[in-house]
């Protein structure tokens, strides 16, 4: 094989997976109130705008990889986990030990949600009592050396909790008599709705996006006038 012949089999290689760069925006957007539009970056990062009449407005980024015509789309993760804490302080009661759960959604970052709901503990190893009903649990003084959580579903329903969280098991270091448990949500199974809905497969002919996999637009314009179009 010649240099030559190398050379062009690595530029045509190179062309049929090459990024892309540019605004495709829906078809949908001349109808309205939906909207959704891409911007596909030359690093093999996008961004979707979308707005929508349920699931609202907002922008999603993440990675496509281009194969040939088509493009594959992973969005980025949007919702994370805080990590989780005990804070010890001394309780005005002496006589008694507070204990107060706190749930820490997982959220996007730079945001923070927590909720106070109810939880049954169990204090070292003992059997699971309920908190009252913002998370706190006031019992005679005891020494903590183990908080074990679980919610209402594990209990009352003996079903899969409602909430699953990064860790359900606390030592407290201290003598402390009052324990703040700020537990935290998981974000292993947390998505938005926009990022399930949205399109993750393309095909890529000139100027124009079609999906692959049906989306709902396809109800109200048709197949064949559902894609996405280049603009400058």
């Amino acid at each position: 094989m010649t240099k030559i012949t190398t050379i062009l089999i690595i530029i045509i290689s190179f062309n049929l997976n090459a990024q892309i760069d540019g605004e495709f925006r829906h078809k949908i957007c001349k109808y309205g109130p939906n909207c959704f539009a891409y911007k596909f970056n030359q690093n093999g990062t996008f961004e979707f705008d979308y707005s929508q009449d349920i699931l609202g407005s907002g922008t999603l980024t993440g990675k496509y990889l281009k194969a040939k015509d088509t493009l594959k789309l992973t969005p980025d993760k949007e919702y994370f986990s805080a990590p989780s804490k005990i804070i010890e302080t001394d309780y005005k009661d002496l006589k008694s030990t507070k204990i107060s759960i706190i749930l820490q959604r997982a959220c996007k970052k730079g945001k923070e949600e927590i909720e106070n709901i109810e939880w049954y503990v169990s204090i070292n190893d003992g059997e699971y009592i309920k908190t009252d009903k913002t998370g706190i649990l006031i019992l005679p003084k005891t020494k903590i050396n183990k908080v074990q959580i679980k919610d209402f579903f594990e209990i009352e329903v003996k079903a899969d909790a409602l909430y699953k969280l990064t860790e359900t098991i606390f030592y407290p270091k201290s003598d402390n008599n009052n324990i703040e448990i700020y537990a935290s949500e998981s974000d292993i199974e947390i998505n938005s709705a926009m990022s399930e809905w949205m399109t993750k497969l393309l095909l890529l002919k000139g100027r124009k996006l079609f999906p692959i996999t049906f989306e709902p637009e396809e109800a109200f314009l048709g197949k064949e006038k559902t894609y996405y179009e280049k603009f400058d």
